[in-house]
């Protein structure tokens, strides 16, 4: 079993940048934090489709695109790529910027100004830990109302009866695991 050392050398990633320097940045990252495979958005039909994959979009892509991008995983057939971490990477800016990245779909948020060893913490984070998702019409991905300071009992959390939560458990070895919250 993977320890949490080298969990991250059992996965791959998948890069989408608005440009050749800035994918060829984020593929040095990608591989100082250790990800068994490092992949551009253009060969993610060679990715194997049962290995863990996580996908790091940098902030720059148009909030479009980010849209299509997080939209295109989570409709995924396979179960490795409909739940698999989506990641942005911000070069710059406010640290507010998370809010409405975490409301658009993505897993977390990385800032270049982040140390190296929180940003493999948040990495690992996605890995062997019970994380709730939330699946309407529209939307699929983790629960956004995490980022509210609302306690998760509060009724005002209610997700209706329009909402399907899901619990999802990745692990690098093992698989991803899903399952209905009742």
């Amino acid at each position: 079993m993977s320890t949490t050392a080298n969990m991250l050398a059992d996965c791959g990633i998948v890069i989408f940048a608005p440009n050749e320097a800035s994918a060829g940045v984020l593929g040095i990252l990608a591989m100082r934090l250790g990800f068994g495979s490092v992949a551009k958005y253009t060969e993610l039909a060679d990715q194997p489709q049962d290995r863990l994959t996580y996908f790091l979009i940098h902030g720059q892509v148009p909030d479009a695109t980010k849209h299509r991008i997080i939209q295109g995983v989570r409709s995924s057939d396979s179960v490795y790529r409909r739940f698999a971490p989506i990641i942005c990477f911000v070069t710059n800016g406010p640290r507010h910027q998370i809010v409405p990245l975490v409301q658009m779909g993505f897993d977390d948020v990385l800032f270049a100004s982040d140390d190296f060893v929180d940003m493999t913490h948040k990495l690992h984070e996605q890995l062997r830990h019970d994380i709730l998702y939330v699946e309407t019409q529209h939307y699929i991905g983790p629960d956004r109302r995490r980022i509210e300071r609302i306690d998760p009992n509060d009724s005002r959390r209610h997700f209706g009866s329009d909402c399907r939560k899901i619990r999802v458990v990745r692990d690098p070895r093992l698989g991803i695991t899903v399952e209905d919250v009742v």
